[in-house]
């Protein structure tokens, strides 16, 4: 997963780096005459005071993206907000000279990106928990995080880990963190990564933490890792990762 994709603003000139969520091919390309951006109310305001400049400009977006895959040709919509930056470059005769370039940074996609694939045989109520990560991690990292914690648990019981214990004749719901520890054993080198993406859905789900998009792909990256070893058995290494956030029990 390359991270630099939903990080990075973009250029209306410039082609961007997402990936079409169709057909995963293709790159989504902004279909030009669909493309639309205005000024903010708060940027107008702001001409008449003494220290304003084209860097205070501000303004939202709205605009039609394609697939580039000529099989597919999907079409997404997309809304944002954008700014203006000054751009230093040398002229053809070698001379400085500066500019003001536009960029737009994406709150809303539809249909939303996919972030990473997911894998064949994933159970339904997994798939859909994370589907909705995915389209809320511009707009609501925190409950984007959340979501993922949700499609833990529920890939715990896809794995067979009982969901609540009986005493007395009374049945108790397992707490996630519980359901982790009883995983069977040929789990015990995942667990950490269990671990550390319940503590990020933790974080997702109180308001007194500042869950971040940085704290959202961490989880992505782990899960990747947990769907690889569970669906495909692809051993690789987030270890380091997890222990940063299983110490902090929270984002690191």
């Amino acid at each position: 997963m390359d991270r630099t994709v939903f990080k990075l603003p973009f250029t209306r000139g410039a082609a961007t780096r997402y990936q079409c969520p169709s057909c995963s091919k293709g790159g989504l390309v902004i279909v030009e005459d669909s493309f639309s951006s205005k000024e903010t109310k708060a940027s107008r305001d702001m001409h008449d005071h003494p220290a304003w400049g084209p860097e205070y400009y501000g303004s939202i977006y709205s605009g039609i993206l394609e697939c580039s895959n000529a099989a597919c040709k999907e079409v997404v919509s997309s809304s944002g907000y954008g700014w203006d930056e000054e751009e230093h470059f040398y002229d053809e005769d070698g001379n400085p000279d500066c500019d003001y370039v536009s960029y737009f940074r994406p709150v809303v996609f539809h249909p939303h990106l996919r972030p990473f694939p997911l894998p064949k045989g994933l159970p339904e109520d997994v798939e859909k928990e994370i589907n909705k990560s995915f389209s809320l991690i511009f707009t609501d990292p925190p409950s984007s995080a959340n979501h993922i914690r949700i499609a833990l648990e529920h890939l715990l019981t896809y794995l067979k880990v009982k969901r609540f214990t009986t005493n007395n004749g009374k049945r108790y719901y397992l707490s996630l963190h519980k359901r982790i520890d009883i995983l069977p054993a040929k789990y015990d080198g995942i667990k950490d990564i269990f671990l550390a993406v319940k503590w990020l859905g933790n974080a997702g789900s109180h308001s007194n933490h500042n869950v971040t998009l940085d704290d959202v792909l961490d989880s992505y990256e782990l899960t990747i890792e947990l769907l690889d070893e569970i669906f495909s058995k692809k051993r690789k290494q987030a270890q380091s990762l997890a222990k940063k956030i299983n110490k902090r029990k929270g984002p690191k």
